[in-house]
């Protein structure tokens, strides 16, 4: 029998072909809406779904399709596999991509940590107004960062954040001794870890657990001055108690990569702060991210075809 794979993407062009011509004996299908998904469903019946969180579909279109009978095994392009929905309702076998892109995430998180702390944004606004100002600033040796979720990206960014002497800190579902961080703690001891810290980078995924995790209470018991990072998911943060903490400068500055919306509305108060860098969920899309994924799929679908144990796999 021939395996059918759908790739639920609205540009899977760039790499659609060169997976249909590696595995010959597969048949290929590709839905770029949310019309196109159901209709390739119900026509093609597809057993393996190669599933992108991409803005040409919807997340209620994505859910209906991994609850559909025929799919057998869903790979998620990327680490975070909100799209899906609650995966305890879904029958089939789900991989992820977890680590494909982390070095990647790491490196635009510490850029962001230096453009932050040497203040290179608001030379920018000040080359704006042609205005001469020297501005102080300090190492980043010595600087606290604490890290919320420890996974593949945590752990690479824990790494860069080393070779330029920061002390890291990072919090999870259990405590352990890892040689990536200084310490690592439960996720229970974020408030009091918070205080201490001048940097603060989210790494969780998005789920009933963290919704709105950080709130006016967590930003409240941030150190004056400290630094907020998430490129995690929009959804872990209330978004107006963090613009409140960025307007009232309770917090020196902020690095965006996800929002609550997506795309940002252009009614958001985000897009007018002078201490906000933002960036349109891309930080981690290094130019060849596509075929990165596209290769890391290839390499399952050898797997699956071999009845052997996939790679990544999040649900069984």
């Amino acid at each position: 029998m021939t395996p059918s794979v759908l790739v639920v993407h609205d540009n899977p062009d760039q790499y659609f072909q060169s997976l249909a011509d590696h595995f010959p004996g597969c048949t290929f299908h590709t839905a770029r809406s949310d019309t196109e998904l159901q209709q390739q469903i119900d026509s093609c019946k597809p057993e393996i779904l190669l599933s992108f969180r991409c803005d040409g579909i919807t997340t209620a279109a994505q859910i209906k399709a991994a609850q559909a009978d025929c799919v057998q095994w869903i790979q998620v392009a990327g680490a975070g596999h909100d799209h899906l929905g609650d995966l305890s309702r879904l029958s089939c076998t789900i991989s992820n991509c977890g680590g494909v892109l982390s070095r990647f995430q790491a490196e635009t998180v510490i850029g962001a940590m230096i453009n932050l702390n040497f203040g290179f944004f608001r030379y920018q606004q000040q080359q704006k107004r042609k205005e001469y100002k020297k501005l102080p600033w300090s190492s980043l040796a010595g600087q606290k960062l604490l890290l919320v979720g420890f996974g593949h990206i945590g752990k690479a960014v824990a790494r860069d954040a080393h070779h330029f002497g920061m002390h890291v800190t990072a919090v999870r579902t259990q405590a352990c001794e890892t040689p990536e961080a200084d310490a690592v703690f439960t996720i229970n001891k974020l408030p009091e870890l918070l205080p201490h810290a001048d940097f603060v980078s989210l790494h969780l995924p998005h789920n009933a657990e963290t919704h709105q995790l950080f709130d006016k209470k967590m930003f409240c018991a941030m150190k004056a001055g400290s630094y907020f990072i998430n490129t995690a998911r929009g959804q872990i943060v209330r978004e107006e108690d963090l613009i409140e903490a960025l307007r009232g400068k309770h917090l020196g500055g902020a690095y965006l990569d996800v929002f609550t919306e997506e795309p940002l509305p252009i009614s958001s108060p985000l897009w007018d702060l002078e201490n906000v860098i933002l960036t349109p969920h891309y930080c981690d899309a290094v130019s060849d991210w596509n075929k990165r994924f596209a290769d890391f799929f290839a390499d399952n679908l050898q797997h699956w075809l071999n009845g052997m144990s996939l790679q990544n796999c999040i649900k069984e």
